[in-house]
């Protein structure tokens, strides 16, 4: 049956000598996997729309929701156009799509997902301070996913200073925009907060994120 799905591109990988493979979050179906035919082809149609950090509509062909679906037709809903002028902001926005990749299953529907994945890609377009928007979706997802880092806080002895607790609990309450101008936090605490996220996230995720891994890589180079 053909289906028209809203789309976010977490990832893409190529799937046969021309075609892409898609993993996407749907408004509709929650995490699904796609075929894109020909988008490994420069020129092909669907090419552009198979890369990571878009929004699209995709009509695809799929014997039912949790079968792998092949994607027939798209209409672009957004690029984050100027994520990709930016690849240090485009790969933080890379980063949040493999977190949710990594910990969510298939065929699980959230509209709260899909907004909130949404909605950080665009904060990241022009936010100041773009590693406390990662921060603040990272708490939020975690939550949304039954992995909350405030309850966390509050049940183990986790060895985060009083201060840096505050400002997570802010982080995980306040707006996106908010968070990036009131918030008041020097970039040594900041940076301890986000170090604090990536051990809780080793707990749940297997493997390296690679975004995050290639942006160290780059910075590490003379």
């Amino acid at each position: 049956m053909y289906y028209t799905l809203q789309c976010l591109v977490l990832r893409s990988s190529v799937s046969a000598e021309a075609d892409k493979a898609v993993t996407l979050y749907t408004r509709q179906w929650g995490k699904i996997l796609s075929v894109v035919p020909g988008a490994k082809k420069i020129k092909a149609k669907l090419s552009y729309a198979a890369e990571p950090v878009m929004e699209n509509e995709f009509m695809v062909y799929a014997a039912s929701p949790a079968a792998r679906s092949k994607v027939t037709g798209v209409r672009t809903l957004n690029s984050f156009a100027a994520l990709r002028r930016d690849w240090r902001r485009f790969c933080i926005a890379q980063h949040c799509g493999e977190i949710v990749d990594m910990l969510t299953p298939f065929n699980s529907e959230s509209r709260q997902k899909y907004d909130l994945i949404a909605r950080t890609w665009q904060l990241l377009e022009t936010a100041r301070r773009p590693w406390r928007i990662l921060a603040a979706f990272t708490l939020r997802f975690l939550k949304l996913s039954g992995y909350s880092f405030t309850e966390y806080m509050k049940s183990e002895n986790t060895f985060i200073a009083p201060g840096e607790q505050a400002i997570i609990r802010q982080m995980a309450t306040l707006s996106g925009d908010e968070i990036d101008s009131r918030i008041n936090v020097d970039p040594a605490m900041e940076k301890d907060i986000v170090r604090h996220l990536d051990m809780y996230l080793q707990r749940y995720i297997s493997r390296p994120l690679s975004a995050k891994k290639f942006w160290h890589a780059v910075d590490a180079m003379p």
